[in-house]
């Protein structure tokens, strides 16, 4: 964990304490929410999203339903049953 000193002036105390004070969180809990919120924007321009094939959707869809109606089996050994 790393700690950080900040240094404020009056007024962005102010604003930053006025906008957080709307939530009921102190000074320092509004800092770790907007600098939490900054890399959460920033990590979901970087991560990649593959969109599922609409046949694929459709086949996970189907085994969705299936495993819900109990017609599944769990698999505890895999070499077990690929062999098979």
């Amino acid at each position: 964990m790393n700690k950080v000193q900040l240094t404020l002036t009056d007024e962005e105390a102010s604003i930053l304490s006025e906008y957080g004070g709307r939530f009921g969180y102190s000074l320092p809990k509004t800092i770790r929410f907007l600098i939490g919120k900054a890399v959460e924007t920033h990590l979901e321009s970087k991560t990649p999203v593959y969109r599922l094939s609409d046949s694929g959707e459709a086949k996970g869809l189907k085994a969705l339903e299936e495993d819900r109606q109990g017609k599944t089996i769990k698999v505890t050994n895999f070499k077990k049953f690929f062999s098979q």
